[in-house]
């Protein structure tokens, strides 16, 4: 959820409310919180930041809970062993479709 600010016109306060983004224009309908007259407030543009993290150690293992052994052992104790190799082997990123 951003952080918006808000002033009002007439006193010339200013604050700032964590919102919904689709919460973000009910101040503005709403009296100010400091004088309390209506019709008056306006957001304000804030150079909000929005930050989207990511975890570079994240691996299947570990996004799996430590189950994604546990699993590719099930697929390949299903399999053919000239097939079970290829899931051992990393892609090539060729673009091509693999066919066994």
């Amino acid at each position: 959820m951003p952080t918006y600010e808000y002033n009002c016109s007439k006193c010339k306060k200013v604050w700032s409310q964590f919102l919904l983004v689709e919460d973000r224009d009910n101040p503005i309908k709403c009296e100010c919180p400091h004088c309390s007259k209506k019709g008056c407030v306006s957001r304000e543009w804030m150079g909000t930041q929005l930050s989207i993290s990511s975890d570079a150690t994240l691996t299947p293992n570990k996004a799996t809970g430590g189950r994604w052994n546990e699993l590719m052992a099930k697929m390949k104790s299903g399999l053919p062993a000239r097939y079970a190799k290829k899931l051992d082997s990393p892609n090539n990123m060729s673009g091509r479709q693999w066919r066994g």
